[in-house]
């Protein structure tokens, strides 16, 4: 028996099951349905729950990692003694929340912040050397201010708590700049120190969650070890930073 030759382009034009029209919820001959593959049986609500799961596994996510950085700076801080362990401890966990809130969250906390934390320790004990006895200035004034009386207390209150929140904005922007810039101490404290004056509007943002951040934590103290430093580094570094993209942005 002659064997005739078959055409394969004609295999698929016979073999095809005929065309549906969309919204047809039956399945082809052959093949089995499954519970959502057809409109009005079940799919969009899949579609809704599995989106629902990706959106709290990645608020899990963000949550998990700032509890951690929170730990990870709490625990930089004291290897150092405060003295010489905050601003290192700041510039390391402010590394990890900047990638957080860029999409690109790390998988090795531990090993990336004292990898950060040993490389920048000497630059960023020396830029922030000038905050500790700024500060210690700040807190003997205020303690002074307790005992004044009449309307000069008043006067001297006000004058403190300015001084408070311009130091409280300059730290916060510092910490912003070394981490994205490696300028000079003098060129880098310049900029800093007049920043409050440059972008009054970001800088009363980060009051604001400064403000919130300390009332949060002193009515519910738990949260102080938990998020009480990662959180609000987290909000106003990104407030900083996208001042910073935008001055950026003007001198190109």
């Amino acid at each position: 028996m002659s064997v005739v030759p078959v055409d394969d382009r004609d295999v698929p034009a016979r073999h095809a099951p005929p065309a549906r029209p969309r919204g047809d919820g039956t399945a082809p001959t052959g093949t089995t349905g499954r519970a959502g593959d057809h409109p009005g049986t079940g799919g969009e609500t899949d579609g809704q729950v599995g989106g629902w799961a990706g959106r709290v596994m990645g608020v899990l996510r963000v949550v998990t990692q700032v509890v951690g950085i929170n730990a990870l700076v709490l625990l930089g801080t004291l290897a150092g003694l405060v003295v010489l362990g905050l601003f290192p401890a700041l510039d390391a966990g402010g590394r990890l929340l900047a990638r957080l809130v860029a999409g690109e969250p790390s998988e090795h906390l531990w090993r990336e912040f004292w990898s950060a934390y040993r490389s920048g320790w000497r630059r960023l004990n020396l830029l922030g050397a000038p905050a500790w006895p700024v500060g210690v200035l700040l807190y003997l004034d205020l303690a002074v201010v307790r005992f004044a009386q009449g309307p000069v207390s008043a006067v001297l209150t006000a004058l403190v708590l300015a001084l408070g929140a311009w130091f409280a904005v300059v730290v916060v922007t510092l910490v912003a700049v070394a981490r994205r810039y490696d300028e000079p101490f003098g060129r880098t404290w310049r900029f800093v120190a007049l920043f409050p004056l440059l972008s009054p509007g970001v800088s009363l943002g980060v009051l604001v969650v400064l403000a919130a951040v300390t009332v949060s934590v002193l009515a519910l103290p738990v949260l102080g070890p938990l998020v009480g430093v990662a959180l609000p580094l987290l909000a106003t570094g990104w407030l900083v930073d996208h001042r910073l993209d935008q001055l950026d942005a003007r001198t190109v």
